[in-house]
């Protein structure tokens, strides 16, 4: 009997030092982050695994987009904006001015050239703002060609470096180059206020070009009323000699008086077209580049790379292991 209770004793140890030792394949309950994570489903604690393997990976490729974006940032040439704010003037008693006068003449207006809706205005200086002829002879006027294309003109013999000829930029490339990277236009359609600004690398030309542009469009319009009123009073005066309607010779009297104030004021109006509520300034500091973001930027996108990597190389690893132990 007491044979028997030996063996059973023994028996037992024997069944709990089998069960308090890790048999293979069993974990132990110690992380070992040599080995890649096998399983159908990761989750965030496999991913830190991952992350943890491969941490001077991940570390290096951080620190070095971080400094590759900081050196970037340090070799780009710094850009200055100047801004201008304009409204744009509207007459707002042209529409009750000329409906008054003309009645069921309105035609002959018309016919006359006269606008009875002045309010288009607006429209018509911004459109010429943006418009390709103004923009191109603005860069002629200024001899602006081979300041947009400087990294093509050699300025100490005073021709271009190209030497096909369909390779020199034509007045055509520095509009759209103009057009596209200098001068942007934001209209904010709540208040009517317009922004033009100009992005360049001097500070003190991007603020003489935007003050410059807003004074030639105010000119260009002011030139432009002046001349369609002209010719508007021809029209209408050639009419008064051919009638003799009193009604009619009395509403031409009054159109030709209106067209008479519209010159009047357009050429005593310097802003005609825009009036420059905030001019444009020479700014201080550049827009851009902007060396922290460009760095956090450059961390993020290194981060982010070799994170993908890693789990990309686990994934390789994984599959190499799994085809390992199947063979």
């Amino acid at each position: 009997m007491k044979s028997t209770e030996k063996r059973i004793s023994s028996s037992d140890r024997r069944s709990h030092s089998d069960q308090s030792l890790p048999r293979a394949g069993q974990d132990s309950g110690l992380t070992d982050y040599s080995r890649p994570v096998v399983t159908d489903e990761i989750s965030l604690f496999d991913i830190w695994r991952i992350f943890v393997r491969y941490k001077w990976m991940i570390l290096g490729a951080t620190v070095f987009c971080a400094l590759a974006s900081t050196l970037l940032a340090l070799w780009m040439t710094p850009m200055y904006r100047a801004e201008v704010l304009i409204a744009p003037v509207i007459d707002m008693d042209n529409n009750s001015r000329f409906a008054a006068q003309l009645g069921e003449f309105s035609g002959i207006a018309a016919l006359a050239g006269i606008n009875t809706e002045r309010g288009g205005r607006k429209n018509e200086a911004i459109a010429t703002l943006k418009s390709r002829m103004f923009s191109e002879q603005f860069i002629k006027d200024e001899k602006l060609l081979t300041v947009l294309f400087r990294d093509e003109w050699d300025e100490e013999n005073q021709h271009w470096d190209d030497a096909d000829p369909e390779d020199i930029p034509t007045l055509g490339d520095a509009y759209e180059l103009f057009d596209e990277q200098v001068r942007k236009i934001r209209e904010d359609r709540k208040t009517g206020l317009v922004v033009l600004s100009i992005e360049w690398e001097d500070p003190d030309e991007a603020a003489r070009w935007a003050n410059e542009l807003v004074g030639r469009v105010n000119a260009l319009l002011r030139k432009k009323a002046v001349s369609e009123s002209e010719s508007a009073i021809s029209y209408i005066e050639e009419q008064l000699r051919q009638t003799s309607v009193v009604e009619l010779q009395q509403v031409l009297h009054r159109l030709i008086e209106s067209e008479l104030k519209e010159i009047i004021l357009a050429r005593i109006n310097q802003e005609f077209a825009f009036r420059v509520i905030d001019p444009a300034v020479a700014a201080e500091e550049a827009f851009k580049p902007k060396l922290p973001l460009m760095l956090i930027l450059g961390a993020m996108l290194g981060f982010l790379g070799s994170a993908i990597l890693a789990l990309l190389l686990n994934f390789l690893r994984t599959q190499r292991d799994i085809t390992g132990i199947s063979d």
